[in-house]
C-alpha cells in the first residue's frame, strides 16, 4: 500500500511539473508570435507593401523543416499494458536526406553528390539546395524581417515541444488512473478480509 501511494505521489509531482512546463511554453510561443508579427509589420512598412507580399513568393518553394514522428512502446505503466507514444522532432530537410539510416540507394546518391567529377551528382546537389525564403524579397533585406523569421522559427519549435509535453501529460494521467484503481482494489480486499475475520470471531 505504501509503495502504491509513493508511486502516486511521484507521478503527481511529475504531472504538475509537466503542466508548469506547458504553461511556460505557451507564454514563450505567445511572446515569439507577437514579436514575429510586429517585426513583420515593421519590415513591411520599411520595404513597402509592393515588395513584401504574396506576389513575391517563389512558386517552387519547399518546406525548410519537417516534423519527424517516432513511436516508442511504453511498458512502464505497472507492467500491465503497453502503449505506443508518439514523439515529434523538428528537423531540417538536409538532416532528413542525410540520415545515415537511409537505404543503400540513398547512400549511393549521397556518394554521387559528394563526387565533384560527376555531372549528374552536381545536378542532384543543386536540386537539393533549398534557398532561404528571405532571398525572395531581395538580398539586402532589413534586419526586422530576419528577426521576424527567427521569432516564427522559435514559435514552431515551441509548438512541437508543446505536443510532446501534452503526450507526456496524457501518459502520466493514464499511469495515475491505473495506480488509483490498484489502490482501490487493494483497499477492497483488505475490507473483505477484515469483514471475514469479524465473522469468525
Amino acid at each position: 500500500m505504501e509503495e502504491i501511494c509513493a508511486k502516486m505521489d511521484k507521478i503527481l509531482l511529475e504531472y504538475l511539473s509537466l503542466i508548469s512546463a506547458l504553461q511556460e511554453q505557451w507564454k514563450q510561443i505567445s511572446t515569439n508570435l507577437g514579436s514575429g508579427f510586429f517585426q513583420l509589420a515593421h519590415a513591411r512598412y520599411t520595404m513597402g507593401p509592393h515588395r513584401l507580399n504574396q506576389n513575391q513568393y517563389d512558386g517552387r518553394m519547399q518546406a525548410i523543416t519537417r516534423v519527424l514522428i517516432s513511436q516508442k512502446k511504453d511498458t512502464d505503466i505497472l507492467n500491465t499494458q503497453s502503449e505506443f507514444i508518439c514523439h515529434y522532432t523538428l528537423t531540417t530537410l538536409e538532416e532528413i536526406t542525410d540520415d545515415p539510416k537511409d537505404n543503400d540507394s540513398s547512400s549511393l546518391r549521397r556518394r554521387m553528390i559528394k563526387d565533384p567529377e560527376n555531372d549528374i551528382a552536381k545536378k542532384q546537389s543543386k536540386s537539393r539546395v533549398i534557398e532561404d525564403p528571405l532571398r525572395w524579397f531581395g538580398i539586402l533585406v532589413p534586419s526586422t524581417l530576419r528577426e521576424s523569421q527567427r521569432h516564427f522559427k522559435q514559435s514552431l519549435s515551441g509548438m512541437v515541444n508543446i505536443i510532446n509535453l501534452r503526450n507526456e501529460i496524457i501518459n502520466k494521467e493514464a499511469e495515475y488512473k491505473l495506480l488509483k484503481k490498484e489502490k482501490e482494489k487493494f483497499m477492497e480486499e483488505n475490507r473483505a478480509k477484515h469483514a471475514n475475520s469479524m465473522k469468525d470471531i
